[in-house]
């Protein structure tokens, strides 16, 4: 079991790792060429100083951000804050791997507490608590992850 939780905070720190490495010629999210690169269709969420929206972007030229939603928005380049890229699933199986691993860890550490008297028993359901509070972490991750979009990529900010 010691060699199940190495792994596991192992494969937890290269995912945190992986996500935090930038490449080194990455443009820089203040760029507005960055928006400009774009390919158009892509799915975008633009602050602005009066609204934001979710939209699919249509054009960008060195003036104004044209997306659409609902409807053809209209963006002026001094109006924008940020431009940002969701990365829903990342974000979810990031999440389903973090909460999966903490509710094993919470299962295992809840099975083999207490002492012989206790209602668990001593080691007893320790792979069966793992299991459940990991199953239970994994879809508590996932959808905090999904919700919360925490691994989008920020392609513009403005100064």
């Amino acid at each position: 079991m010691r060699k199940l939780f190495a792994l596991a905070v192992f494969a937890a720190s290269s995912i945190l790792a992986a996500q935090q490495s930038a490449l080194p010629n990455a443009p820089k999210p203040r760029d507005w060429q960055s928006v400009q690169a774009l390919r158009p269709g892509s799915s975008i969420h633009v602050k602005a100083q009066q609204n934001s929206a979710t939209c699919k972007l249509k054009s960008a030229d060195a003036e104004s951000l044209t997306c659409t939603g609902a409807k053809d928005l209209i963006f002026q380049r001094t109006e924008i804050r940020s431009v940002a890229v969701p990365h829903r699933g990342r974000s979810a199986v990031i999440g389903l791997a973090v909460g999966g691993g903490v509710g094993a860890i919470t299962g295992f550490a809840i099975g083999t507490g207490g002492n012989n008297n206790s209602f668990f028993g001593k080691n007893a359901f320790r792979g069966d608590l793992s299991a459940f509070f990991a199953a239970i972490g994994a879809v508590a991750g996932t959808g905090v992850g999904a919700l919360t979009d925490f691994a989008h990529s920020t392609v513009y900010k403005a100064p």
